[in-house]
């Protein structure tokens, strides 16, 4: 799971740094800043994982516009079974003009080293602390991409499969794409790719999807199972199979995209509970409730709460919703605050909802929160 996160220079961020829980709830008012930690690891994970080059992940009118500093620090600390790793880096942004490198990037347990590169030169080091080869790298681009897994680098192995293994994004059901070209190994930032992501996720974890299938049942009315159709050469279409009424052993067929969004928002959301079969999944979600009612949410929660530690490692939400906010928000809150012009910070206590006699998402639909 992500344990920590650094960051600075990066719009309202600015030596920020908050320590997460395996579940978590940010809480605050639009612009505080809460959306932009997930955007910024998005970016590291779109970066580390070599789907793009620095100047793409991070560019210079990114920069905190109140300062007038070139570089920006980003950290992420890190904890695996294999054990507590820590990764960081530095981009250098060129004053003149709106080009950037990486000046620094590096991966290590503790003050022992994994992987450390100073510009263009990478230098390796095995599990046991032991140094491995030296070699120059394109600075635009994460060395970790040109890392393959071996024996001796376990760890650094273990980090790249986290990081492939976070879900960031934002639910958009009028997104959704309509037919599936290919499997997708990575959900988009507003889950557009989701029928391609599920279409992976269904055949590598059946015994999941069936336990999908029964919480659908109980959430979804009329909701039975789900089936890919052919469409042209090598595309899919997800169908989504409903009982008849009349005729309770007979089910009705329908195209994803024909459902409301609300629909299609219950599915995706029970379907990221039920993706991994492995115990390293972490989702960070902005606003799941989006296009679902208190009553839908409601259990979904109480399946979130049940399977994070088990089948998932970690989740972070963001939300506004009442029913979220008083079910997380008090043991699981980060409270962000911001000023105009000024970086965005937590503030280091939540309000009690006891003392006041107001829920606490009363007590911030108030103002009341400082």
């Amino acid at each position: 799971m992500i344990n920590r996160i650094y960051i600075d220079n990066f719009r309202c961020l600015v030596n920020f740094e908050i320590e997460l829980s395996p579940i978590g709830l940010f809480l605050g008012p639009n612009g505080s800043g809460k959306s932009t930690v997930f955007e910024v690891l998005r970016r590291l994970q779109s970066y580390i994982s070599g789907n793009c080059r620095i100047e793409e992940a991070f560019p210079k009118q990114d920069i905190t516009r109140w300062h007038n500093r070139s570089e920006q620090r980003f950290e992420l600390g890190v904890s695996l079974p294999e054990g507590g790793l820590t990764y960081s880096l530095v981009v250098e942004h060129s004053e003149t003009e709106n080009l950037c490198r990486v000046k620094e990037e590096k991966l290590a347990e503790g003050p022992s080293e994994l992987f450390h590169r100073k510009l263009e030169n990478v230098s390796l080091f095995r599990d046991d602390g032991s140094e491995g080869p030296r070699y120059p790298y394109d600075w635009t681009l994460s060395a970790l991409v040109s890392i393959q897994a071996r024996h001796d680098n376990s760890k650094l192995t273990a980090f790249k499969r986290q990081i492939d293994n976070l879900v960031i994004a934002a639910i958009s059901p009028s997104n959704m794409e309509k037919i599936s070209d290919k499997e997708a190994v990575q959900l988009t930032a507003r889950m557009e790719n989701f029928i391609s992501w599920y279409r992976r996720v269904s055949q590598e974890n059946m015994a999941s999807m069936l336990e999908l299938f029964g919480e659908l049942t109980a959430v979804l009315e009329g909701f039975d199972s789900f089936s890919f159709k052919d469409s042209g050469e090598s595309g899919k279409m997800l169908k989504v199979l409903f009982k008849q009424e009349s005729k309770p052993r007979r089910t009705r067929q329908y195209d994803f995209s024909e459902l409301s969004d609300g629909q299609r928002a219950l599915i995706a959301l029970y379907a990221l509970l039920h993706s991994s079969s492995e115990r390293n999944l972490c989702l960070f979600l902005d606003e799941p409730d989006n296009f679902v009612s208190i009553r839908e949410i409601q259990p979904w929660l109480a399946s979130l709460r049940e399977l994070c530690g088990e089948r998932l490692d970690q989740a972070i939400l963001i939300s506004h919703h009442p029913e979220i906010i008083d079910s997380l928000g008090s043991s699981k809150g980060y409270l962000f605050a911001r000023e105009p012009e000024s970086p965005a910070r937590i503030l280091s206590s939540i309000p009690d909802s006891e003392e006041s006699g107001l829920t606490l998402s009363e007590i911030l639909a108030r103002g009341w929160e400082k």
